[in-house]
């Protein structure tokens, strides 16, 4: 009977030591994908930015690395391929994919041999297609600290403008407006100080096929809810998103919106600048809307309001 006692016991402490073991290969896990995320991103970063395939690995084991994973140490390897060598996406030049694998330890199962499990992340990042508004813009929405301007004009009309030094990563010549990352991805904003936002009007896209359009938007004098906009393809078929806009200075946090980039301050037209009356901050937004990637786009109509600016636009494969 006492021996019995003692082979349950010895069964109970294995089947308890088996499941610490798997709850800690499951967290390791999650560690190593959201490591293998982080990379993905940071390679398709310095892959927009036109790094070399160098510079583009260099990034993602650096990021990798941030995140306790370094290449080469401690049973770690880290692989960033452009373009993917199996996949869905093999050959192509705008995916982006982040392995790591690592061979991590374990405490119990090395009583039946397994003293280490081999694991292994991936992450898929694909490069957007930047679309150009210039042609477009018809609001002067951004201007740099100090600037004048009409009293009239502004993002809101009403001699009140985004300030270019808070947009994102200011470039060095005024001839170039800022850089936004949002999901990833980035967004190119036009130059400060002149016409750099579009409203109401309906923008001729790159033709491709693409899986979703992600903008970056806000509004003024807003909210503005059940606002539509539209992507029509080459064969006359049509996408239609609707979304609740929030102000800019005061995000609700609608379904769909996500807050992208805050400022303590907007820009007034006498070349001072003073914080929103009903927020601390002011909002600019990201909003996403997938596409049909089995046809061409052709065009996208923004909402029939010039309240609701667009400030930058990709399109992701």
């Amino acid at each position: 009977m006492i021996l019995n006692y003692i082979l349950i016991f010895i069964s109970l402490v294995l089947f308890s030591g088996l499941a610490v073991d798997a709850g800690l290969l499951e967290w390791r896990y999650l560690q190593l994908q959201g490591a293998a995320k982080s990379a993905a991103v940071a390679s398709s970063m310095a892959l927009q930015r036109g790094g070399t395939q160098a510079t583009v690995k260099a990034s993602g084991q650096a990021a990798a690395s941030a995140n306790g994973y370094t290449n080469a140490l401690g049973g770690v390897t880290v692989t960033i391929d452009n373009p993917p060598l199996s996949g869905s996406y093999t050959g192509n030049n705008a995916a982006l994919k982040a392995t790591i694998t690592q061979a991590a330890p374990t405490t119990f199962l090395g009583i039946l041999g397994m003293g280490k499990v081999n694991m292994q992340a991936q992450s898929l990042q694909l490069k957007p297609t930047v679309v150009n508004l210039a042609s477009y813009f018809n609001v002067n929405a951004m201007y740099t600290d100090g600037t004048t301007f009409s009293s009239a004009g502004g993002f809101d009309s009403g001699g009140n403008s985004l300030s270019a030094s808070f947009m994102g990563q200011v470039r060095s010549s005024n001839n170039l407006g800022p850089i936004i990352s949002w999901r990833g991805n980035l967004f190119y904003l036009g130059p400060p100080n002149t016409q750099n936002g579009a409203a109401n009007t309906t923008i001729n896209l790159p033709n491709g096929q693409y899986s979703q359009l992600q903008m970056l938007a806000s509004t003024a004098n807003g909210p503005f809810n059940g606002q539509t906009y539209v992507v029509t393809y080459t064969d006359t078929n049509k996408t239609t998103a609707t979304q609740d806009f929030s102000d800019w200075c005061y995000p609700i946090g609608n379904p769909g919106e996500s807050m992208v980039s805050q400022s303590s301050y907007r820009n007034v037209y006498s070349g001072g600048n003073a914080p929103c009356s009903r927020a601390a901050t002011i909002t600019v937004y990201g909003y996403s809307m997938n596409l049909d990637n089995t046809k061409t786009v052709k065009t996208l109509t923004l909402p029939a309001t010039p309240k609701i600016v667009l400030l930058a636009l990709d399109l992701v494969p």
